[in-house]
């Protein structure tokens, strides 16, 4: 029998791992307080040394990716504050620590305070790209928050000057350093947003030590940044120095000069958006001249155009015959109201009282109405008449009054 029995047996490696997994499932970030012993800068970049403290000590290594940002050269017997993750390096069985960050004791509260903000900042989503605004590619004026007196503005004003002169730079002198300035950067926000006649925001200062730079990596200037309705570009400190501002910011540059050269964009990126315009122009007047030429050989082609002289002689001729018409239609009109006319005149004439005294008839008249007598009992013995006749008119009275000779009644 074996003498391990039923027993789970792993070998050295296998070990190793697990542990190498325990670890690194368990400890994801660890801050660790030590000072530094057997320091070797490796030729491929690498750090290694040994955190110790009065009763133990730790392996670590910071690798050339990480370390490459330090702002202080370590060394052996220096305190400091180091940031990482436990792992095990499974080829010796070695316990250690991986450095992504490392900064001088003196310092370490400050940045314990700065990675406690960055990452509840960014559980909040405050970092996300999704709710950063784009710069405009060709501002008009841009806002700077800044110290009036410091490096910055020169090198803000000296680079605008050379690359964008036509931009209109308008300064909000801001503290930004000591008590007070997180204050100031937040109401320079508040003043620009207000004022709304600047395309973009920069906040910019030097560089400086962890302390310098504080007020950029205060809560209330992060939120304020954030919260800024106007897109806003951070330029502060050098650049390896990050701060929560940068963060936070739709864009960040590594220093002031930077900054006005990304606001401004590139001199051949104005020379590239005025060709694109001037194609953009052409190819509409060409698309217009094009139409225009369409329509033009379209109207080339319609019958008008083609034969003018043979449309305006089909229409002359059309207006002859209606001349023609019209002539017959007056002269027929003419001749039915003649025939009319003549019937009406005979009708006339046939009713004309002379036409009757013609024919040997008079007309009798009371002599003192002078009405016309139509019937014998208008008439009394003796009484004056006057005969008119064809020829003029003749005295009488009335001698005899009776029915004509062949009444029977007489």
């Amino acid at each position: 029998m074996s003498p391990t029995g039923q027993m789970n047996v792993l070998s050295v490696s296998e070990l190793n791992r697990k542990a190498k997994q325990l670890l690194e499932s368990h400890f994801v970030t660890v801050w660790v307080e030590g000072e530094i012993s057997n320091f070797k800068h490796h030729t491929s970049g690498h750090m290694y040394f040994v955190l110790k403290d009065e009763r133990a000590e730790l392996a670590a290594v910071m690798f050339s990716s990480s370390n490459v940002a330090l702002r202080f050269r370590p060394a052996n017997g220096q305190k400091v504050l180091a940031r990482g993750t436990l792992t095990v390096y499974e080829a010796r069985g070695q316990y250690q620590i991986v450095v992504q960050n490392l900064y001088p004791s003196g310092a370490g509260e400050l940045w314990l305070a700065f990675e406690t903000l960055k990452e509840r900042l960014k559980d909040e989503g405050l970092f996300d790209p999704d709710r950063k605004q784009a710069l405009p590619g060709f501002p008009r004026r841009i806002g700077v928050i800044t110290s009036p007196t410091g490096a910055a503005i020169r090198d803000i004003i000296q680079v605008l000057g050379r690359r964008a002169p036509h931009v209109i730079l308008m300064v909000r002198p801001t503290l930004v350093q000591g008590e007070g300035a997180a204050e100031d950067i937040v109401a320079a926000l508040a003043d620009f947003t207000a004022y709304g006649e600047v395309d973009l925001v920069i906040l910019a200062r030097g560089g400086g030590s962890l302390e310098d730079l504080w007020p950029f990596n205060e809560e209330i200037v992060a939120r304020a940044v954030a919260a800024c309705p106007l897109p806003t570009l951070s330029a502060v400190g050098h650049e390896t120095d990050v701060t929560i501002c940068d963060m936070v910011a739709d864009e960040r540059a590594p220093t002031p000069s930077a900054a006005i050269q990304i606001a401004t964009g590139e001199r051949e990126g104005y020379l590239q958006h005025i060709d694109e315009r001037m194609t953009a122009l052409e190819a509409g007047m060409h698309r217009r001249l094009r139409d225009a030429r369409q329509r033009l050989i379209q109207l080339e082609q319609r019958y008008a155009f083609r034969q003018p002289l043979n449309l305006i002689g089909r229409e002359r001729e059309r207006l002859r015959q209606l001349a023609v018409g019209l002539e017959l239609g007056i002269e027929r009109l003419m001749e039915h109201k003649t025939g009319v006319l003549n019937v009406a005149l005979t009708g006339l004439q046939a009713l004309n009282p002379e036409r009757v005294l013609q024919r040997g008839y008079a007309i009798l008249s009371d002599d003192k109405t002078g009405k016309v007598v139509t019937h014998t009992e208008q008439l009394t013995l003796k009484q004056s008449i006057t005969l008119h006749l064809q020829d003029g008119e003749a005295g009488a009275e009335v001698t005899r009054l009776g029915k004509p000779s062949g009444d029977s009644n007489e």
